[in-house]
């Protein structure tokens, strides 16, 4: 594992989605070499940022068919539905970890 250093950790009060997208921003700026071991953080990190890169293309693509760009509608289409789909399976490994924490949380010693 590669624990944050104390400086750059984010504050447990912090929401998780905050926290995920902190990481993910300073996974992009060290840049986009994949990890050396692969820790979950750092995955989980370079993931929240791909979802991010797929909203923008998205959300860029749209702007450029309605004001009149040249663009395919079937690309704007596929690119709307990518971004989709990567969002809700983002939500469903939140979720997922959410579950696991609670449980563990519950969990009597």
């Amino acid at each position: 594992m590669y624990p944050l250093p104390r400086a750059a950790a984010a504050p447990m009060s912090m929401p998780l989605t905050e926290r995920l997208m902190q990481h993910a921003q300073r996974a992009q700026q060290v840049g986009s070499a994949p990890p050396p071991a692969g820790s979950f953080a750092d995955l989980l990190g370079q993931q929240v940022a791909q979802v991010n890169s797929l909203q923008q293309d998205a959300s860029s693509q749209i702007n450029e068919m309605l004001t009149g760009g040249e663009v395919n509608q079937a690309e704007v289409f596929t690119a709307v539905q990518k971004a989709d789909l990567a969002f809700r399976m983002l939500v469903q490994v939140r979720n997922k970890l959410m579950a696991a924490y609670e449980e563990i949380n519950n969990i009597r010693i």
